[in-house]
């Protein structure tokens, strides 16, 4: 039952399983308060429209081409629906959290976004092309992002990369990205504009073993290279930060190697 001692976190699954190396990083990421999870999977009817024109076929990244199929999808859907249920449910029932998973149908954005209405933290999985999965959501965030909440992009696979990347190094953006290094032995770079804008720390005093880089702009592709140089796992966006995020991330979204935190 939801109390106001609670966190409420969506997790939507777009490809693949539950991670229980990733869920455990919600206490650390989220705080003390008790977790209330909801797991979403979206049926998603944009899939299976595209699948119903005549002649309409699909190529895997290995070569391989098949015939899009509405009864062959939807089938697909069910199992993976039903596989990703009982995974989550097994993970969160040994994590003794608060649980419950939800199979809806719709186009994926909408209903992500309405669902997410009623949470706190929302978490979003996402296959990286080069998996050879196929995402289910796409990189249709628009709305979502325009909503005053956490959000957590993950790529798949979440174990890939060795550094917490934090844009601008504001106090709390800075102290999420150390609890995430010491849960996950990753090392802190901090990331500031030269010269730096007026109300950003000019100098954020570093732990031993972090690192500090200086972009000469923020763009989207200076970003992209740069989480790529630091070998990122992880990109930490401050709640404030000089970019629109409304316009970039989603552009962004599609070239990063590495997961993305977007703090409000």
């Amino acid at each position: 039952m939801r109390t106001e001692t609670t966190t409420r976190v969506l997790i939507s699954f777009d490809c693949g399983h539950p991670s229980e190396e990733l869920l455990q990083l919600l206490p650390r990421l989220l705080g003390t308060r008790p977790l209330e999870l909801t797991g979403l999977y979206v049926e998603d009817e944009d899939l299976l429209r595209a699948a119903a024109l005549p002649g309409l076929r699909e190529v895997s990244l290995n070569g391989q081409v098949a015939e899009m199929d509405v009864d062959r999808l939807q089938k697909e859907q069910a199992a993976e629906a039903s596989a990703i249920r009982s995974t989550f449910e097994a993970v969160a029932a040994r994590m003794r959290m608060q649980h419950r998973f939800l199979v809806t149908r719709g186009r994926a954005s909408e209903e992500l976004t309405r669902i997410a209405d009623d949470s706190d933290f929302v978490l979003i999985t996402r296959a990286l092309r080069t998996s050879g999965l196929r995402p289910r959501s796409g990189v249709h965030y628009d709305r979502l992002l325009r909503q005053s909440r956490n959000i957590l992009f993950v790529n798949e696979p979440w174990r890939s990369g060795s550094s917490v990347v934090v844009l601008g190094g504001t106090g709390d953006s800075l102290d999420v990205a150390r609890r995430f290094s010491e849960a996950e032995t990753l090392t802190v770079v901090l990331a500031a504009k030269a010269p730096e804008p007026h109300g950003l720390e000019t100098d954020p005093r570093l732990l031993d073993g972090e690192r500090r880089v200086t972009l000469a702009e923020w763009t989207e592709e200076a970003i992209a290279d740069l989480c790529l140089a630091q070998d990122a796992r992880l990109l930490i966006v401050p709640k404030t930060h000089p970019l629109n995020w409304e316009e970039l991330l989603p552009r962004l979204m599609d070239r990063l190697p590495c997961s993305v935190l977007k703090l409000c």
